[in-house]
């Protein structure tokens, strides 16, 4: 559990990175003809601007048939309209970490392929249940399953490859952890990212995360970005 300092502290650097890549989108970024790696450059300059040491990691930015790789990192591909770009980011102030991603449509979700809109879809139907799911005394294993059962119903388990969360503050991955082999229950004053996937290879693949406080009177989301359905 974090102490009322810790977590004011967690609130200013999650506010850090939320308002980089607010300025991301109002600048159009994230489109057609840009590389990868552009990309990450663009969104790490203006997390220093509004505060931030450093990134809290290295930027994944993953772009077409590279978002199939949850842990791809950033290269020189160029985003090709209709592209899913999964953007995982986090800006580290004051001794503590900030973690989310967006996973967003090149070009707009009127040029992304129905699959890709699917995918996107059952991924925010996901994470939307693991958020509600994620409140005091609830069991870390069963939080995972929350968001686990969604994507088994659609389809696509077996392209869920990771956990469903972690906790964050001075390190980036700390407990507690929401996975199939969590033990333990939510408490107050704890924090948790709710970051379910879906990675179909040499296709394309889709995370949304958001970070949590979890509080008596339910889950607050210190990274509040959009994230509409396709």
């Amino acid at each position: 559990m974090k102490s009322d300092s810790e977590l004011a502290a967690l609130r200013r650097v999650a506010d850090i990175a939320v308002k980089a890549f607010e300025d991301l989108l109002v600048d159009d970024v994230v489109a057609p003809g840009r590389t990868e790696r552009q990309v990450a450059a663009e969104l790490e300059y203006r997390m220093r601007r509004h505060g931030a040491d450093r990134p809290s990691f290295d930027t994944i930015v993953a772009s077409g048939p590279n978002s199939a790789k949850p842990h791809h990192g950033a290269e020189d591909r160029v985003i090709e309209a209709g592209d899913l770009v999964t953007i995982d980011f986090g800006a580290f102030a004051g001794g503590y970490n900030s973690d989310m991603t967006r996973t967003l449509f090149a070009g707009g979700v009127e040029a992304a392929d129905p699959t890709s809109r699917e995918i996107y879809n059952v991924v925010w139907e996901a994470q939307r249940a693991g958020v509600e799911a994620a409140v005091v005394g609830a069991k870390l294993v069963d939080v995972d399953a929350v968001c686990r059962n969604i994507i088994a119903e659609a389809g696509y388990v077996e392209y869920f490859v990771h956990s469903t969360g972690h906790g964050i503050g001075i390190e980036v991955h700390e407990l507690p952890f929401a996975a199939q082999t969590g033990s333990g229950v939510l408490e107050a004053g704890m924090t948790l990212t709710i970051e379910p996937g879906i990675y179909v290879p040499d296709f394309g693949g889709v995370r949304i995360e958001d970070t949590l406080i979890i509080g008596e009177d339910g889950p607050e989301i210190i990274t509040p970005l959009p994230k509409p359905r396709a």
